[in-house]
C-alpha cells in the first residue's frame, strides 16, 4: 500500500469535490449526450478536474482512468474515478448520486471511496482493513436479515441485448426476493450493499469506474462481487453481481442461462 495515501487526505479531497458538485445542484445545467452512454454536465467536468489535480499531488506515480477524460498515464497504481455517478439523477435534481474513487494496483482495487455529498456519507475501505462509514467500522453484512431482501438493478442506457438480458434476470429474481429498486447510481448502490441497506446489486453494460471502489467496500464488509459466472471482476467486465455471501450464491443460481 503506498504510504502517501492517507485516508484523511483522501477524505478531504473527495469531500471538496462533493462541495463542487453541490454548488451546481439545483442550478440550470447543460446536458450533453455521450453516444448511448448517458449525459455529461459541467458539474461532472468540474469535479473530475479537481479530483485529478489533487489525487495527482497525493500520489504522483499513479495513472488515471476517469469517466470523462479517459486513461491518462501508465503504471502499477491507477486512480479510477467517477466524478459524478448518477448524472441523470443530479440533472433532474434527484438527490441520489455520488463520487466514486478507487485506487487500483495492477488493475485490482485496493482502496475504495464512495461519497454521497447530500447526506455527507463517506464510505471508505482499504484492502485488509475493513469498511467504514463516516469513521465507524461497518458490521459483516453476511449477518444481515435475508427475509426482506432488497436488490438494486443497474440497467445500461443502450436498449439492446444486455438491457433485455437484465430484464430477464429481474423477472427470474423478483419472485425470490422482497423487492427490486432501480435508483440510477450504481456506485452508490454498492456502497449501500456494503452498509447492509441493500442485500445485493446486479448490472450489465456498466463501466470500470462504476464498480471499482464498490468492490473493495463490499469485499471488506464480508460480501462478494463477481460477474454472473462467479468470476473475478476485471476492467473489461460485462456483468456484475454483488451481495452478502448468502444472497450472492442465491443470485448466481437465479440468473437466466442466457446471461452466463
Amino acid at each position: 500500500m503506498p504510504k502517501a495515501v492517507k485516508s484523511e487526505e483522501l477524505e478531504r479531497i473527495v469531500k471538496e469535490a462533493g462541495r463542487i458538485l453541490l454548488s451546481y445542484f439545483h442550478q440550470p445545467l447543460s446536458l450533453n449526450a455521450k453516444d448511448q452512454d448517458g449525459f455529461v454536465t459541467e458539474a461532472d467536468i468540474a469535479s473530475e478536474k479537481y479530483l485529478i489535480e489533487q489525487l495527482g499531488l497525493l500520489l504522483p506515480q499513479a495513472s488515471f482512468q476517469a469517466e470523462e477524460s479517459g486513461k491518462v498515464g501508465s503504471g502499477e497504481y491507477c486512480w479510477v474515478i467517477d466524478p459524478l455517478d448518477g448524472t441523470s439523477n443530479f440533472a433532474h435534481q434527484i438527490p441520489y448520486f455520488c463520487i466514486s474513487v478507487a485506487l487500483t494496483y495492477h488493475d485490482k482495487p485496493i482502496i475504495g471511496v464512495i461519497y454521497q455529498p447530500v447526506m455527507n456519507e463517506f464510505f471508505y475501505a482499504q484492502k485488509g482493513a475493513g469498511t467504514y462509514l463516516n469513521g465507524q467500522k461497518l458490521e459483516d453484512i453476511a449477518s444481515k436479515n435475508q427475509e426482506w431482501s432488497m436488490i438494486a438493478v443497474g440497467f445500461p442506457y443502450e436498449k439492446k441485448k444486455q438491457f433485455v438480458d437484465l430484464l430477464g434476470a429481474a423477472q427470474r429474481i423478483l419472485p425470490e426476493t422482497y423487492s427490486f429498486r432501480c435508483f440510477g447510481a450504481a456506485a452508490l448502490d454498492l456502497a449501500y450493499v456494503a452498509a447492509g441497506r441493500l442485500n445485493g446489486a446486479i448490472s450489465e453494460g456498466l463501466k470500470w469506474w462504476d464498480v471499482a471502489a464498490g468492490i473493495v467496500l463490499i469485499e471488506e464488509a464480508g460480501g462478494r462481487a463477481t460477474d454472473f459466472r462467479g468470476q473475478e471482476i476485471t476492467p473489461s467486465y460485462v456483468s456484475f453481481v454483488a451481495a452478502n455471501r448468502p444472497m450472492h450464491e442465491k443470485l448466481i443460481q437465479l440468473l437466466p442461462p442466457s446471461t452466463h
